[in-house]
């Protein structure tokens, strides 16, 4: 076998390998963030809010989410530094203790996503500081235009359920991992062996 010969695999896999890196990792952004358990549509969310910082040095005393027409069965619970309120289509956490500007925490909610795949639902959000706020508002037309937002208001797309036409395509491209991954491994192997 001739081993000079460059294989097309390797760096076709590499270049997908660090797509896949990239999409699946986490902002590196210093906005509030939202993660969901799922985007299933028609399942209920767990969706953890991260507020990574203060108001321009100031402590975060205050963080209201306005909860998009689309969701329904909103719910939340205190934690141990927040209290939860609902009401007016948002949830309000409230803390006696204020959050300094340099630490990061979160506060969850749960919301039941709607039957439509492909819904981009937005979660305006205002930061409330012991001097001034932040107002996590600005809405994008598109995913393009969403990246040179300052103030991005954190979004959900929802998705199809598996084995719909949608979960499909995403799944084509798992196999197309798995079978990078099990070509490099291969590869690897048949190295060690010679």
């Amino acid at each position: 076998m001739d081993r000079s010969r460059p294989s097309l695999r390797r760096p076709a896999c590499g270049v997908l390998a660090g797509a896949l890196v990239l999409l699946g990792a986490a902002p590196a952004s210093a906005h509030v963030t939202l993660t969901p358990s799922t985007t299933v549509a028609g399942a209920t969310a767990e969706v953890r809010m991260l507020v990574p910082h203060g108001c321009e040095g100031s402590a975060t005393t205050e963080v209201a989410v306005r909860m998009p027409a689309a969701v329904s069965e909103v719910a939340a619970d205190d934690s141990a530094r927040w209290r939860a309120e609902q009401g007016g289509g948002a949830i309000t956490f409230r803390t006696d203790a204020p959050l300094p500007d340099g630490v990061e925490d979160a506060v969850e909610f749960s919301v039941r996503l709607p039957d439509d795949p492909g819904a981009t639902l937005v979660f305006p959000v205002v930061q409330r500081c012991e001097e001034g706020e932040a107002a996590w508002t600005e809405v994008a037309a598109d995913e393009a235009s969403r990246e040179a937002l300052e103030m991005p208001a954190p979004v959900i797309v929802v998705t199809a359920a598996a084995g719909s036409e949608h979960a499909m395509a995403l799944g084509a491209a798992g196999v197309l991992t798995i079978g990078c991954l099990v070509s490099g491994g291969v590869l690897l192997l048949r190295r060690r062996r010679a």
